[in-house]
């Protein structure tokens, strides 16, 4: 249904999109009895709200990851097909100098053989970008959300859906001569919907503060922060011997951002994190150096390079563990082969280690209690703009997931349809 109305929507305006988009002629308000009607907006960005839409088919060679040699649990089947539809609205509205803002997207998965896991799927983003005075300004929002976890993302077998409740604040103050203090807070809940994924279940209360220098192209900021995380389903019952259910990850990082060019912009980030068992505010006896590395190059006219390494210390979400290490690094290459269709190749990889849990072996979770995890993924898309406002995509990849000595692939081919008359 959504895809017919997309198509539809694409047909009645697709074709008028570059007048609708550019210059149009000032519409007569029409009159009724001597009452003037409002005009219609001349522009879409003119329109007090906006809808998106969009429908995707997918199929994935290995939807509940299971490794290789390793036979399929009753009921759960190697492949299927999903399709994914989306309804979006967005809307903001100016009150007092504050912008308030709506921004939601509502959708269904449904699964070819997999019925079980039919679910739907929401992003819900409302708040206020606030101002105060001339000096500060800032954002103070709630997200509410709901989506499919990737392989990447997974502890067990199965098919997992992940649900994170947030609010967030960020907030930055001008002092003087291109210095500004920062004030970042929140509280966030995630749950998952697989029963061994749910030991990753958190609860993180964060505050953190620093300041920042900005002049010209560059831009250089120190932040300190402290996150108490609490994983809720960890009970007594199930905890083991260095598996704690609150862990406190202390960070200190500087980050820098430059536009060397119009086409050249790079952003490093360099910093330390200690992780404490439940709640402290003393430093950790032992500071894990973390960092990333990411640029964005305009090779030419037509094509674009961006490309990232880092080191991250995080709350676990591919291991059950007090915390993970993450290594990574990721290029992208785009280019445009004509106005209306792009490419894409790229390719990742990931090395994963549980951090700050000893004492998990011999547990009646150990199997998940993996040492290291690697993932190697390579993709590749092609995007067409049939119109201005409705685009087609088809997305090739293929992830591979080894650890303890098992692999897990997973080749997924989706093609989609947009619709986003803005």
């Amino acid at each position: 249904m959504t895809l017919g109305v997309v198509l539809t929507l694409g047909g009645v305006t697709g074709s008028r999109g570059q007048e609708l988009s550019g210059s149009v002629a000032a519409a007569t308000a029409p009159a009724l009895d001597g009452l003037v009607l409002p005009s219609i907006p001349e522009n879409w960005a003119d329109l007090p709200f906006k809808l998106t839409a969009s429908q995707t088919v997918s199929y994935n060679s290995n939807i509940n990851a299971i490794p290789i040699g390793t036979p399929a649990p009753s009921g759960l089947v190697l492949g299927d097909f999903t399709s994914t539809t989306n309804l979006g609205f967005s809307t903001k509205a100016y009150v007092s100098g504050q912008q308030l803002y709506l921004d939601t997207s509502f959708g269904l998965i449904r699964y070819l053989h997999q019925v079980g896991f039919d679910s739907d799927i929401y992003t819900v983003s409302a708040g206020d970008n606030w101002t105060l005075t001339s000096r500060c300004s800032g954002n103070l929002g709630v997200t509410l959300s709901k989506s499919p976890a990737e392989i990447t993302e997974l502890v067990a077998t199965g098919v997992n859906y992940v649900t994170t409740t947030a609010l967030n604040e960020t907030g930055t103050c001008a002092v003087s001569n291109g210095y500004s203090l920062l004030f970042n807070s929140g509280l966030t809940r995630s749950a998952n919907s697989n029963p061994i994924d749910a030991f990753n279940n958190t609860r993180i209360a964060m505050v953190a503060a620093g300041i920042e220098y900005a002049k010209g192209p560059n831009t250089l900021s120190a932040l300190a922060s402290i996150s108490d995380t609490s994983y809720s389903a960890r009970a007594a019952p199930e905890i083991v011997t260095g598996l704690a259910n609150e862990v406190d990850f202390h960070q200190f990082t500087l980050n820098y951002t430059r536009q060397i060019n119009p086409d050249l912009s790079v952003t490093g980030l360099i910093g330390l994190v200690g992780v404490t068992s439940g709640f402290s505010l003393g430093l950790p006896k032992t500071l894990l150096p973390v960092y990333t590395l990411s640029m964005s190059w305009a090779l030419s006219p037509r094509s674009t390079l961006t490309a990232s390494a880092s080191r991250t210390v995080a709350p676990p979400t591919t291991v059950i563990a007090n915390a993970e290490i993450d290594y990574g690094a990721n290029v992208l290459l785009t280019y445009q082969v004509t106005p209306k269709v792009a490419v894409n190749v790229g390719g990742t990889i990931t090395y994963t280690s549980a951090a700050f849990t000893p004492g998990l072996a011999g547990t009646g979770l150990s199997p998940f209690f993996v040492t290291t995890t690697d993932f190697y993924s390579v993709t590749a898309g092609l995007t067409y703009a049939m119109t201005p406002f409705l685009s087609a995509g088809l997305t090739a990849s293929y992830t591979e997931r080894v650890d303890d000595h098992l692999i897990t692939p997973e080749d997924l081919v989706t093609v989609s349809l947009n619709y986003r008359p803005y």
